[in-house]
């Protein structure tokens, strides 16, 4: 695909203020590694551009997923794009109209890669960016948590990383809460629940049966919480 049809949602714009939007991208453009002093150019680079755009795109499809767009998760993208004036208008009608687009979030994590292969810490940001639009209203769905992690491994970042920038963006449950408990539950039932937990969500109890990687992530993830709550409820105290 030539790099000018870099979007099938992109609005026409001059070079300056395409410029603008590319270079107002804050923790991507860093993770980018691109000298601190080098000027913007006078044309527009299609390849930066097409990355932008894909970016916009993914944090829409993101912010839209399975549910309406909520007014916190618009500002948790813009967070990401401070900009002023006149290209606020542009950059919201690029951020609805990617929301209203069917083309799936896989296209644009393809571009992305096929732009900027190999670059972790670009990808780390990322998703560290896409969890901020994500928990924006304070929690994380199943389905947005099982969508970042697949996006995550499109990415080949690790679940050390994932895990790492999930918790950042999500208040840590007390432990009671993680086994569906009350707080004053007595141990022989802590016990108990922490055995039915573990044999619904273990990885090993799906070692039969083909599961995504991204599945594979969560249920990790999911057993480690309740590994680490069951530990904590577990310790005798002083």
């Amino acid at each position: 695909m030539h790099l000018r049809k870099f979007s099938r949602f992109a609005l026409p714009m001059p070079g300056r203020a395409a410029a603008q939007i590319r270079y107002s991208i804050g923790g991507l453009a860093q993770a980018q590694a691109q000298q601190p002093n080098r000027p913007a150019p006078a044309e527009p680079d299609f390849r930066q551009l097409s990355f932008t755009f894909a970016v916009i795109a993914l944090c829409a499809k993101v912010a839209s997923q399975n549910a309406p767009l909520t007014g916190d998760k618009y500002l948790a993208f813009r967070a990401g794009f401070p900009l002023t004036g006149g290209l606020c208008g542009k950059l919201r009608k690029l951020f609805m109209l990617a929301c209203a687009n069917p083309t799936p979030h896989s296209h644009y994590l393809s571009q992305i890669k096929q732009l900027f292969p190999g670059r972790r810490a670009l990808y780390v940001s990322l998703v560290d960016r896409l969890f901020a639009i994500a928990c924006a209203s304070g929690s994380l769905s199943r389905e947005d948590d099982r969508m970042l992690a697949g996006i995550s491994h499109a990415l080949d970042i690790s679940a050390a990383d994932y895990s790492a920038a999930r918790e950042r963006h999500l208040s840590t449950p007390r432990p009671h809460e993680v086994l569906g408990l009350h707080k004053k539950t007595a141990y022989g039932q802590v016990k108990k629940r922490y055995r039915e937990l573990m044999r619904s969500w273990h990885p090993d109890r799906f070692a039969s049966e083909t599961v995504s990687p991204e599945v594979d992530m969560l249920l990790r993830l999911k057993a480690s919480e309740i590994n680490e709550a069951y530990r904590l409820l577990s310790r005798k105290p002083a």
